[in-house]
C-alpha cells in the first residue's frame, strides 16, 4: 500500500512539471532605461538568447528551471521560474565594484557591520567570521548554518553533522578526537587541501571535538570560492567558521536582555507616509464603480465592463471586494466570486489574493475551498500546507491540520519534498508547535514542551501572493525609532531563491512585552516583475501561545511602487524580535 501511495504521489509531482516548456519574456532596465545586448540564458537547458536595443526578451523554460541576467558591470541576477512564470520584467544594478564608490561602500560595510552584530542575537542566519558578521540571506554565496538549538539537542555532534548539509561530509573521528570535513564543490584532482577553521576569529588548521561538543554556539560550512576568497589560498579547501560559547560576547549578554531592534540604531522615522492605496492611480473600472450613485447603477456599469473585462482576474478581484464590502451586496457578490473561481481555475496566484480576502471577511468556508483548489495546483509547495492547515484551524477541524502536517513530514522522509531551509523549517515547526499547544486535547497529543514562542505575546505573521514580489517591511516604534525588513534580490537573494525553490512566501515576527505603547507597520512596494499589483496578508496573534490567543487577518493591495505606506497599527505592550 505504502510503495503505492508514492508511485501515486510522484506521477502526480511528474504529471505537474512535465508541461512543454514556455515562454518567458519581459524587459531588462537600469533606473528605467533599456538595456540591450544583456545576456539571458536558461541554466537548465542551455537555452541562451539577448535583449534587443527596447531590452526586450523572450526565452522557454520549466517549472523550477533558472533563469540567469548577465551583463558587463552590472550585478548578475538569477530567477527561478513557477508554474505561474509568464512575464519577468528585470531591473540590473550596477556593480558595487567600481574603484570609485570603494570609500562608499567601505562606509556602508562599517554600518551594515553594526547592524549585522546587533542582529546576531536574534537571527540565526548570521555568524560572526575574522572578517567580520556574515548572513546567510545576503551572503551572494552557499553560506550553511547549524545553530546553538540543533547542537544543544543534539546526544552528540555527529547526530547533526551526519548527512545534515548536501555536499558537506562532516563527523568527529573518535580515534583522533578531531572534526574531518570534506566540501564536494572543492574536492578535485588539482585541489585535495581540506578545509580550515575560523574559530571565534581564530584560523585553526584543525579542531578537537571535546572542545566543541556543547560549546558551539553556531556552526556555518563555506564550500565555494566565491565565499573563501577572503582566507586566500588557505581558504581554498573551504572554510568551517564557528563561534563558542565561551568566546563569542553577543550583544544579549552584554545587557542581559533582548533586543528591541528598532531602538538599536538612531533611525527615527522623518519622511513621508501615505496610507495604502492612498497616491495609487486606480484603474478606470474601479473608478466607475465608485462613482456610481446607486446599487444598481453599479451593477449596469459592472455589466459594461464586464465586456471588456470579463477574463482579467484583478477586475473580477476588485469588483468583488466592490460589492461585498463596499455595496454590501453580498448575494451579487457571491456571483462575481463563482465568476472569479472559474478564470482563475490555474492561477495559484490570484486564487491566493481572493482565499486571503475571504479570510479577512471571515468567510472561512469559501477561503477554505479555495485553500484547497490551491494545493491540488501546487502540492510541491510547503505553502500550501500551512495555508490549509491553518485553513482547518479555522473551521475548527485540527484534527484535518494535524494530519495535513503529517503528510507533509512523512513526503520529507521519502524525499518527495525538499528541506534544506531554516526559514521555512522554523516558520513549520512553529505553526505546528501552537497547534500542538492549543488543540492538544482535540488531537489527543501528550503536554507539549515549552518553546521560544512561549514567552512572547504577539506574532506577526505576513504572507504574499505572488512569489515575485519585492518590498520593505517596517516597524515603528511608539519612540517613532523603526526596523526595516528587505525582501528583495538585492539584499537577501538566497532566501528568496530558498523560497522559489521550496515553494513558502511567508516571515513571521515575535514581540515579547519589552516597550509600552503604539506601534505601527509601513510597507514600501518594490514591484513583481510585471504590472499586476500584489496582495500581502497579515495575520496579527494576541496572546500568542495562550488559551486566549486571538487572531485578526487584514489584506492590502500593494499597488503603488517605491513610496513607503502605512498598513496598520496596534497597541501592546512589545519589542521586535525577528524569527
Amino acid at each position: 500500500m505504502k510503495n503505492t501511495t508514492i508511485t501515486a504521489i510522484l506521477f502526480l509531482f511528474f504529471a505537474i512539471h512535465s508541461f512543454s516548456q514556455k515562454s518567458i519574456h519581459g524587459r531588462i532596465t537600469n533606473s528605467g532605461d533599456p538595456l540591450s545586448n544583456v545576456h539571458v540564458s536558461n541554466i537548465a537547458s542551455g537555452a541562451v538568447t539577448t535583449s534587443n536595443a527596447e531590452g526586450y526578451y523572450e526565452i522557454f523554460a520549466n517549472p523550477k528551471e533558472e533563469i540567469s541576467y548577465t551583463y558587463i558591470g552590472m550585478d548578475t541576477i538569477s530567477i527561478i521560474v513557477e508554474d505561474v512564470t509568464r512575464i519577468l520584467n528585470v531591473n540590473m544594478r550596477l556593480s558595487m565594484e567600481e574603484l570609485d564608490e570603494v570609500q562608499v561602500v567601505g562606509r556602508e560595510r562599517k554600518n551594515k557591520q553594526r547592524q549585522l552584530e546587533s542582529e546576531y542575537d536574534v537571527n540565526t542566519n548570521i555568524i560572526k567570521s575574522s572578517f567580520g558578521f556574515l548572513n546567510k540571506e545576503t551572503a551572494g554565496y552557499s553560506l550553511r548554518i547549524i545553530d546553538e538549538e540543533e547542537l544543544d539537542n543534539a546526544p552528540d555532534i555527529n547526530s547533526v553533522l551526519l548527512g545534515r548539509l548536501a555536499g558537506v561530509y562532516a563527523f568527529c573521528d573518535p580515534e583522533t578526537d578531531k572534526l574531518l570535513v570534506k566540501m564536494r564543490s572543492n574536492q578535485s584532482i588539482q585541489n585535495a587541501r581540506g578545509p580550515i577553521f575560523d574559530v571565534d576569529g581564530l584560523i585553526l588548521p584543525e579542531v578537537s571535538c571535546s572542545f566543541l561538543f556543547g560549546n558551539v554556539r553556531r556552526i556555518a560550512f563555506i564550500p565555494s570560492l566565491a565565499g573563501t576568497t577572503l582566507y586566500g589560498t588557505q581558504g581554498s579547501g573551504g572554510v568551517v567558521v564557528i563561534n563558542t560559547k565561551s568566546g563569542t560576547m553577543t550583544p544579549r549578554e552584554k545587557n542581559n536582555k533582548p533586543f528591541d531592534q528598532a531602538k538599536l540604531r538612531n533611525n527615527y522615522l522623518k519622511g513621508k507616509v501615505v496610507q495604502n492605496g492612498q497616491g495609487e492611480s486606480l484603474p478606470q473600472y474601479l473608478i466607475n464603480l465608485q462613482n456610481s450613485k446607486t446599487i444598481e447603477e453599479a451593477k449596469i456599469e459592472y455589466g459594461q465592463m464586464e465586456l471588456v473585462y470579463g477574463n482579467n482576474l484583478n477586475f473580477i478581484l476588485d469588483s468583488y471586494v466592490h460589492f461585498y464590502e463596499v455595496r454590501k451586496e453580498k448575494e451579487f457578490a457571491d456571483s462575481i466570486l463563482e465568476r472569479f473561481v472559474q478564470v482563475s481555475e490555474n492561477n495559484p496566484v490570484m486564487l491566493k489574493a481572493m482565499a486571503y480576502t475571504l479570510e479577512e471577511e471571515k468567510r472561512n468556508e469559501k477561503a477554505h475551498e479555495i485553500f484547497k483548489k490551491i494545493y491540488q495546483l501546487r502540492p510541491d509547495y510547503a505553502q500550501s500546507y500551512i495555508d490549509l492547515a491553518n485553513s482547518y484551524r479555522n473551521l475548527d477541524m485540527p484534527e484535518s491540520a494535524t494530519s495535513l502536517f503529517a503528510r507533509r513530514s512523512y513526503l520529507l522522509d521519502e524525499g518527495i519534498l525538499q528541506n534544506d531551509s531554516l526559514n521555512l523549517e522554523t516558520l513549520v515547526q512553529r505553526e505546528i508547535d501552537n497547534l500542538f499547544l492549543l488543540e492538544n486535547s482535540s488531537v489527543k497529543i501528550q503536554t507539549r514542551k515549552k518553546t521560544d514562542q512561549d514567552f512572547y505575546n504577539t506574532r506577526l505573521v505576513f504572507e504574499w501572493s505572488d512569489s515575485e514580489a519585492e518590498f520593505d517591511l517596517q516597524f515603528v516604534n511608539p519612540d517613532n525609532q523603526y526596523f526595516n525588513w528587505k525582501h528583495s534580490l538585492a539584499e537577501m537573494p538566497e532566501r528568496i531563491r530558498s523560497e522559489k525553490r521550496l515553494g513558502f512566501s511567508m516571515a513571521d515576527f515575535l514581540l515579547d512585552d519589552e516597550l509600552l505603547g503604539v506601534w505601527k507597520v509601513n510597507a514600501t512596494y518594490l514591484g513583481n516583475k510585471q504590472l499586476s499589483p500584489t496582495y500581502l496578508k497579515a495575520t496579527i496573534y494576541k496572546n500568542y501561545g495562550s488559551k486566549f490567543q486571538s487572531k485578526e487577518v487584514k489584506v492590502f493591495r500593494l499597488g503603488l511602487k517605491d513610496t513607503n505606506q502605512h498598513l496598520f497599527e496596534f497597541k501592546i505592550p512589545s519589542s521586535l524580535v525577528e524569527n
